[in-house]
């Protein structure tokens, strides 16, 4: 097997060990009531500006990881809101939002990960860690959506959402900015 597809494979076996320690970490982080309450204040924030912001109906809000914050390790996930006309629509309003332990478990888990692969690879280039830490990143972004549906029934209730002027069919997606993308929810303006 070429050094590289030894090193990926590695990579992923040894990355599902790290993760099934650090899932459980994130999980019970997010069961205390701050945290749900600071990761739901960027979404009232974003939904009460949309008011001031325009005029026009929100049609979606889309929850986007970027792959430049891996690299650039500022671990921002972006909200946008979208008009009508989503991607082509010029009323998007945009908010980063940087999921508290989220990027710091992260990060703890790529040093430990890196470690148990430079004990089995010694020499790993730099463009290969940050393959690595695009594979590993996969992890995360799957929790993040977790978290998202998760808090799906507190952000519908939240009284900037319900104020929010938007369409009879608004809905939320999660996924790569502008790229694929799962939808998380579609509902119907009560």
């Amino acid at each position: 097997m070429p050094y590289r597809e030894a090193l990926m494979a590695d990579a992923k076996k040894q990355g599902e060990e790290v993760f099934d320690t650090s899932i459980r970490i994130l999980e019970a982080e997010y069961q205390k009531p701050e945290r749900r309450n600071e990761a739901g204040q960027i979404f009232t924030d974003l939904f009460a500006q949309w008011g001031e912001y325009t005029k026009e109906k929100a049609a979606c809000l889309g929850i986007c990881y970027l792959h430049s914050s891996i690299l650039m390790r500022t671990g921002e996930i972006r909200l946008t809101l979208y008009g009508q006309g989503v991607y082509m629509d010029t009323k998007q309003l945009e908010k980063t939002w940087q999921p508290s332990c989220f990027f710091q478990q992260y990060e703890q888990d790529m040093t430990a990960l890196m470690n148990k692969l430079r004990k089995e690879h010694p020499r790993i280039y730099p463009y290969e860690e940050d393959t690595v830490r695009f594979l590993y990143a996969e992890y995360y972004y799957a929790a993040l959506e977790a978290l998202c549906r998760d808090m799906l029934e507190e952000i519908e209730e939240y009284e900037a959402f319900q104020k929010m002027n938007r369409t009879e069919d608004f809905y939320m997606f999660f996924g790569r900015w502008r790229g694929e993308a799962e939808k998380l929810l579609c509902t119907e303006t009560i």
